[in-house]
């Protein structure tokens, strides 16, 4: 997300007033929900190794205390229709971006100044509103210092990447940030009705080049058919953050949902949350589209046969229930020859996944050796020939 501040920066101000707002911004995560030390009075921090609170001057740690016993599902008819309490209780604070829309969540005591995704300072404090707060996240067990040390291995592995990019390129901060996600649980029952194809052959003869020969020619068997399929579908995950790209947050998956715990706000010390921006409603249409796929395929499989025609699947949704969750991700970005390379990392398993440059030379190498392979195979077929 910093990436993107750093490319709006370049366009709209000098190198001075750049270096200027990123210092200004990096205090600002500094400032996001703070618990300060019994011990000395600092700020204290979460920390990833130990699971606890710690303090970054004395080293005294605290445990985070919780009330989980087991993971408490949420009735999703009963939300819409009732509303639910708002996310802006008096441990946090809420800014809304004028220029791009997200909600940055801090502590009660911080002025955001800027916003941490694309720079602007047109940010206002956003009043209370029906937000649905966060019930469990998972916390973050990867430390910036080893995610620092993961992204340089796997930049270092990457075979298509520059000679010198190890050397060049320039790594902003990473920020650790707890994206939004839904998680939603239904009982479906499915109806279907089909055409399933068995596939037969029949021998025929042609004649090519003066020669008789006979071949197999394919047939398919056309049967109707319908049934009905039942299943559970529990935990399907889906985003509830357009501000991140989707595309990495995917690759850098799976997150093991089993570490859930409940939310409390000091897990978000030292780090940032982002307020969701796909509502409820919106996210159930997503995860109705990931089920959808999930039964079509399921009912293919229990037609059998060779191919399937004319599918159609009557589907109920029953008993919908949801959680608001919150998903560890360290975020960043890295320069090579002043370009920028947005890239992230799993907060709980390290998992990295990003952009990075590609070298024009290993590339035409790479198809030098491809087509050289290929002559060669040809080469080899025509001679036994």
């Amino acid at each position: 997300m910093k990436e993107t501040l750093n490319e709006t920066l370049n366009e709209t101000l000098n190198e001075t007033a750049d270096d200027y707002v990123v210092d200004t911004i990096e205090d600002q995560m500094d400032q996001t929900i703070v618990t300060t030390c019994p011990s000395c009075g600092g700020n204290m921090a979460f920390d990833p190794e130990s699971g606890e609170l710690k303090c970054a001057y004395c080293g005294t740690t605290k445990a985070i205390e919780t009330n989980t016993t087991e993971i408490i599902e949420n009735c999703f008819k009963t939300a819409l229709a009732e509303g639910v309490r708002t996310w802006n209780d008096d441990d946090i604070r809420t800014f809304s971006c004028k220029n791009c829309g997200a909600e940055i969540v801090v502590s009660p005591d911080a002025q955001a100044q800027f916003c941490n995704y694309c720079g602007s300072s047109h940010i206002v404090e956003q009043a209370s509103e029906q937000t649905i707060p966060p019930h469990y996240l998972v916390p973050f067990s990867i430390t910036s210092k080893s995610a620092g040390e993961r992204f340089h291995t796997w930049i270092s592995k990457r075979w298509l990447a520059p000679k010198d990019l190890k050397e060049t390129y320039r790594n902003d901060r990473l920020l650790g940030t707890y994206v939004p996600h839904w998680t939603y649980d239904t009982n479906i029952y499915a109806f279907y009705t089909a055409l399933r194809g068995d596939y037969y052959y029949v021998t025929r003869t042609r004649t090519v080049n003066g020669k008789t020969e006979t071949y197999q020619e394919r047939h398919t068997r056309w049967t109707p058919v319908r049934g009905d399929y039942s299943h559970f579908f529990d935990d399907v995950l889906v985003r509830a953050s357009n501000k991140v790209d989707d595309k990495l947050i995917r690759e850098v998956q799976p997150f093991h949902l089993d570490a859930l715990t409940e939310y409390q706000p000091a897990f978000l010390s030292g780090f940032f949350a982002e307020r969701y921006s796909v509502s409820l409603e919106d996210g159930w249409q997503d995860a109705v589209q990931i089920i959808d796929t999930d039964i079509e395929q399921a009912v293919i499989r229990k037609i059998g046969g060779d191919t399937v025609s004319s599918l159609n699947i009557q589907t109920q949704y029953n008993d919908v229930m949801f959680k608001h969750i919150l998903l560890p991700v360290w975020l960043s970005s890295f320069r090579y020859k002043e370009k920028l390379y947005h890239f992230m990392i799993n907060g709980q398993t390290g998992e990295v996944q990003g952009q990075y440059p590609k070298s024009a030379l290993k590339i035409a190498l790479l198809v030098l050796l491809g087509i050289a392979v290929i002559a060669g195979i040809y080469y080899v077929m025509a001679t036994r020939s």
